[in-house]
């Protein structure tokens, strides 16, 4: 049998189809590439070299896991978000691409202030990728994040150090607000908001998540209604609170805001399907 790097790849490419994996080139390609540690431009010059037998074993060996649904991510230990690579295991929710639409927000708010010192709270950070992409470029930002898991918190202390603002995000354990000892001028969150009746038909990948980041209760609002009913005592005047939903939660989620917060302005952060994906709360 061949085991030229081409010839592997196409192998590993028609066993994830097989099994129903999408993105079946792509993936076939990141797992290669994870194994030889290559990146683009030297792997694609390298699909005439041989393998070697252990590198062989070890590609199966992660195809096995891969048509078992392990989510890529954690099988690479790796994923890119807003333009930074962090660290991932399944302690943690892997960072998606939708999520970015809330940094780019928190940005734009911080952007139209004076003051480029904000305070920013990033609540049930996970693997910190929202706080570390917001602290990265908000250089004069205090960050702080905040998780119920300690073994979360390990792994975005493992990102802080990996990015260079260990210094400038303050880690607390607890539930939702509850560590923020003070106000802030920005709090943001990607919180559970998926309703549990709706977890058993997730994409199986997307079951070997942590239940606790995915699980938003009977009608996936559980959470969001804790942070909203916490949010108006560590919220600065002036202020904003920027939280992921669900488009089809967005009427439940503006008559949440407008109970906790009745003068503050409420717009929302739309994804390319023009679906609203963020609920931007601005205080007075």
């Amino acid at each position: 049998m061949c085991n030229e790097v081409r010839q592997v790849a196409l192998r590993v490419v028609a066993t994830l189809d097989r099994h129903g994996i999408q993105d079946s080139r792509l993936e076939a390609e990141v797992l290669l590439r994870h194994v030889l540690k290559y990146d683009r431009a030297r792997f694609y010059a390298s699909l005439s070299e041989s393998l070697a037998a252990e590198q062989i074993t070890l590609i199966r060996n992660l195809v096995n896991r891969r048509t078992a649904h392990d989510p890529l991510a954690y099988i690479t230990g790796h994923r890119e978000f807003y333009g930074l690579d962090f660290i991932v295991n399944p302690a943690v929710l892997i960072p998606r691409q939708e999520t970015e639409l809330l940094v780019d927000a928190a940005l734009k708010f911080a952007g139209e202030s004076d003051d480029s010192s904000k305070s920013v709270a990033d609540i049930g950070t996970g693997s910190g990728a929202i706080a570390i992409a917001i602290a990265a470029n908000l250089p004069s930002a205090h960050v702080y994040a905040t998780d119920c898991s300690a073994d979360a918190l390990r792994i975005t202390y493992i990102n802080c150090r990996r990015h260079g603002v260990s210094d400038r995000i303050k880690l607390l354990e607890g539930d939702l607000l509850t560590p923020l000892r003070k106000p802030v001028d920005l709090i943001v969150s990607n919180p559970p908001y998926v309703a549990d009746h709706l977890l058993p038909g997730l994409a199986p990948e997307v079951r070997r998540e942590p239940r606790l980041a995915l699980d938003g209760g009977k009608k996936g609002l559980d959470v969001i209604s804790r942070l909203l009913e916490q949010a108006p005592d560590k919220l600065n005047a002036g202020g904003c609170l920027i939280v992921e939903i669900s488009p089809e939660q967005v009427d439940a989620v503006r008559d949440m805001v407008q109970k906790q917060f009745p003068a503050a302005d409420i717009s929302y952060a739309s994804d390319l399907l023009g679906l609203p994906r963020c609920v931007i709360v601005s205080t007075t």
